[in-house]
Order: structure tokens, then sequence, then C-alpha cells
């Protein structure tokens, strides 16, 4: 029986039976919530923002579930499981595969690779936007949580504070900044970003919509 749990930002999947393994996946690569400090690859998946940790676990479970069949059809050989394509009941597919990309070795990383609320195949520079928005999203929150108030979606008040003496310090100015350097490298359809992130109010103040 396979089962899951995470650990920080990473989803650690235990499979049992006759051969054992322990695979993976990081979320801070592959999950908008986690992202903020993520670095991209050439291509990248993200699951949107409403997507929760126990559907992680869930799908997780499932996906183990899936490895013990395969395992147990080739005779307790893992290496049929490299490179392969699970789809789980959600109808998301997951790549098994592991962390030095080596066809011959252990199996030790699974990812998401597409299906509902999955942003897929994600280029490199729209990535790295959508950690930016995460990580204004983020710095907005931490500034809410020490009780400062102020209305940073507002684009002509976010330009007073930044206009401020120190101003140009504050985390979420210097974020907004960063933010909109990526989201000028990146695609200028913004729909796959905002579906994400489920921040069209970030995303339109970067853009200074």
């Amino acid at each position: 029986m396979a089962t899951a749990t995470i650990t920080g930002n990473v989803v650690n999947l235990s499979v049992e039976g006759t051969t054992p393994l322990q695979l993976s996946m990081s979320l801070q690569r592959h999950s908008y919530r986690h992202c903020a400090n993520s670095a991209s690859g050439a291509l990248n998946s993200l699951f949107h923002s409403t997507v929760d940790d126990a559907t992680f676990i869930a799908e997780a479970v499932e996906v183990g579930e899936l490895i013990e069949g395969l395992l147990l059809k080739a005779g307790g050989r893992w290496a049929p499981l490299f490179g392969k394509t699970l789809t789980v009941g959600s109808r998301r597919t997951y790549l098994v595969d592991n962390s030095a990309l080596n066809p011959n070795g252990s199996p030790n990383h699974f990812f998401v690779t597409g299906g509902d609320g999955v942003w897929a195949k994600i280029p490199q520079f729209d990535y790295v936007a959508a950690r930016d928005v995460r990580r204004v999203e983020e710095a907005i929150t931490i500034r809410h949580q020490r009780q400062d108030k102020y209305d940073y979606l507002d684009p002509k008040k976010l330009a007073a504070k930044q206009a401020e003496p120190g101003g140009r310090d504050n985390p979420v100015v210097v974020a907004v900044v960063a933010a909109r350097v990526s989201l000028g490298q990146a695609s200028s359809d913004d729909k796959a970003l905002i579906a994400a992130s489920g921040r069209k109010d970030i995303v339109d103040l970067l853009r200074n919509r």
C-alpha cells in the first residue's frame, strides 16, 4: 500500500511491495502556492493556487498505487517505470523519473505534467513571472500580518508609497519592481498566469492596467 506525506515543500511518496521505492515531488517547483523561492527550468508545470495539500497527498497515493501495479506486472523490475506517464482519477497526469535523469537509475522522482488545475509546459520566462507574482502576493500578506493595512493594490497609492523617503526599500515595492521586469519578459497573454495564480488584481497592477 502506498503512503504519502508533505514535509516542507516536498511530497514524499512511499511505494511498498516486493520492490519498495521512495519518490518525491517538489511543490516548490510544481505548485503556485509554494513557488516563491523556486528556480525555473526550460519547461515547467504548476498546480493552480486552488489545488490544496490534501489533493497533493491523495494523488501521490494514487500514483504510488499505479506504480505498485506496474511493478507487479514487471516482476518487480523498476526500469520500465522511467519516463512513464501515469493518469490519476482527476485525469491529471504525472511523470515518473529520477532526479539524475538516469534511465538506468531507480525511480525517485515524480511530477505533475497536465490536467485540470495545472499550467503545463510553462516557458521559463512565464514561470519566473508566476513566481514573482507569488512573491508580490506573499509580500503584501506579510505586511498585512504586521498590521500594515496600506492598499498596495491601488496603482496610485503604490506609486505614492514608492515615492516616500525609503519607499523603494519597502518589501512590497521591491517585489513589485522585480515582478514588473519578469512580466515584461513573459508572454503578453496573461490568461494562464491569472488562472494559475487567481490574482488578476496583482497581474493588472504589474501591467499598470
